[in-house]
């Protein structure tokens, strides 16, 4: 069972690790282009930004760490009271 934990949080790990890489490849896309230039200021609000696939993906891969985190968290708190 302590296997599957330690698999488990190493998962948790390298999923925060992809999803801090993917924010940071967002964050300079965006820096890296110029500022969209829209018709109107309605639909410059609305506008995709560089990068902004970047971050959304980068948020996801977080969620799904915290996921990971959070189930091999409970698995060690009930191996830890057996």
């Amino acid at each position: 069972m302590y296997r599957t934990i330690k698999r488990l949080f190493a998962a948790s790990a390298f999923l925060t690790l992809c999803s801090i890489t993917s924010l940071y490849a967002g964050s300079r896309a965006a820096a890296s282009a110029g500022p969209a230039l829209a018709a109107n200021p309605l639909a410059a609000q609305f506008g995709g930004d560089a990068g902004d696939g970047w971050m959304l993906a980068g948020g996801f891969l977080m969620l799904v760490a915290l996921a990971f985190a959070s189930a091999g968290l409970m698995l060690w708190t009930r191996e830890r009271h057996n």
